[in-house]
């Protein structure tokens, strides 16, 4: 009873004893002195501090029973201390010399002896202020740097966006460039194409913006928080400080890292062989030529054939002795194509073995031939593969099952070497199985490995070349690197 007189008998703005007490039309009372600087600094009509009522300058009321009973209880001597800033205890009367940390809380020599805080972590009242006031001027310092970081990671989302848009915007014009010689024939295609890209446009521009929203958000409340605590701090009050110093501290520390959305505007699929994939559709309208590859004997396993002019890899147990060079694979059932790529855009298809076991992508020039290995891009290797029993899978960081009901018997693969792009394509419908994305540094091989299993025993691997064209790879001169968006 006697905490809630203390808290009653105190101004709400200066948190003093009342002194002069006047009384709003809402109930509310408040020092003479504090509310009239209230009404002089209010710019519009003055409201209650405590229920924001409004009301006039000359509706201030004397409360001359307040002013009597805070007389009266002070001729007793059982209200709080008429010295504004010099509490006692509620309990004792002495006056409040030390605070407990482990309550957290002001206490008296005698709170100290007895049972409540007897043991506890007690330090006298002006220690603890510097102390507590210490940690909430960190607590500022730390929370201002968050909303420097918060408003950096702001501006990077807007960043982000207008590349989006960059991106999007150059995407569509390339898009609509390349169609434009099939106009007539591919309208209803292009429009299919531009409303997957302006879909996945707005799902990553929504959650952009969903991150950018979060981030004002927290600034919001930080601020909020440095502001609560500075007014604290400012008010240089030591005993309300502490009063509030645990509420001020856990709203200080409850501010998390924000968990914002990684949108990914996966373009991968959209940068590959758009024409030759349409032609693959309207044959008389666009022809676009593979690269007219060779599989290269000298760098073959001796139990790997190669013929017909060197499009076709065949699996034979029984080969001729063939010299071990430097060049050749020992350990891997594989064999790189004749030419090496180190610069530009090209494309190339391999029919596959119904059933065989397989590996196709690209190795660096630099691989080890001598050892098995892993055909990972770790070791060198970029490539897809297939197992018997219908599995697919590509390894990236790790082997990675694709497409589980990929059924494929022409394989495309399109390298962008500046680009850093690999994509593998069903070279049937050009509809996309898999991209690498790497910085290519080493000159690269068209790399094929073909090995048997209990469903095929011979199985073989052919190049796939068209009956006209010159069969160049697509780079150099004003060619344009095509695209697939299937």
């Amino acid at each position: 009873m006697a905490t809630n007189l203390d808290i009653d008998l105190r101004c709400p703005i200066c948190l003093e004893v009342y002194q002069d007490p006047v009384l709003l039309r809402c109930g509310h009372n408040f020092c003479r002195g504090c509310m009239q600087r209230h009404v002089d600094s209010a710019e519009e009509t003055p409201m209650c501090p405590c229920c924001r009522d409004g009301f006039e300058e000359d509706s201030l009321y004397p409360n001359w029973q307040l002013s009597n009973i805070i007389a009266g209880l002070r001729d007793l001597g059982t209200g709080p201390s008429m010295e504004p800033g010099n509490l006692h205890c509620a309990k004792h009367k002495k006056e409040l010399e030390l605070f407990c940390k482990d309550d957290k809380q002001p206490i008296c020599y005698i709170c100290a002896l007895a049972h409540n805080h007897r043991n506890h972590n007690c330090v006298p009242i002006d220690d603890a202020y510097m102390e507590c006031k210490g940690v909430l001027n960190h607590s500022i310092t730390m929370l201002q740097k968050e909303v420097t970081d918060r408003m950096a990671m702001h501006v990077s989302q807007g960043e982000k966006i207008s590349r989006l848009l960059d991106n999007v915007e150059s995407l569509r014009e390339d898009i609509a460039g390349q169609f434009e010689a099939m106009r007539n024939f591919l309208n209803e295609k292009q429009r299919t194409i531009i409303q997957r890209i302006d879909d996945e446009e707005s799902r990553v521009l929504r959650q952009l913006e969903e991150n950018m929203l979060q981030i004002s958000r927290d600034c919001d409340t930080m601020e909020e928080v440095i502001h609560d605590i500075g007014e604290i701090v400012d008010l240089g009050d030591k005993y309300q400080l502490l009063r509030e110093y645990s509420s001020l501290k856990q709203r200080s520390e409850s501010i998390y890292d924000p968990v914002l959305n990684k949108p990914i505007f996966n373009m991968d699929e959209l940068h590959g062989p758009l024409q030759y994939g349409a032609w693959k559709q309207m044959k008389n309208i666009i022809r676009l030529v593979p690269a007219a590859l060779r599989f290269d004997p000298r760098t073959a396993n001796p139990k790997l054939r190669v013929s017909n002019l060197g499009q076709r890899l065949q699996y034979c147990e029984v080969q001729p002795q063939r010299p071990d060079t430097p060049e050749r694979f020992t350990n891997h059932l594989s064999v790189f194509a004749s030419t090496a790529l180190s610069s530009g855009r090209y494309y190339w298809e391999v029919n596959v073995s119904e059933g065989a076991d397989w590996i196709l992508g690209v190795a660096a020039g630099s691989v080890n031939k001598k050892v098995c290995a892993v055909t990972s891009p770790d070791n060198g290797y970029w490539t897809i593969g297939h197992r018997s029993g219908g599995q697919y899978w590509a390894y990236d960081n790790e082997r990675v099952v694709i497409n589980p009901d990929l059924n494929v018997e022409m394989i495309g693969v399109y390298l962008d070497y500046e680009k850093g792009q690999l994509s593998f394509y069903d070279a049937e419908d050009m509809s996309h199985i898999h991209t690498f994305n790497h910085h290519f540094t080493d000159k690269l091989y068209p790399y094929f490995s073909v090995s048997p299993n209990v469903e095929c025993a011979n199985p073989s691997l052919e190049l796939s070349h068209c009956d006209h064209g010159s069969g160049l790879p697509l780079s150099g001169g004003s060619d344009r690197a095509p695209e697939v968006p299937w």
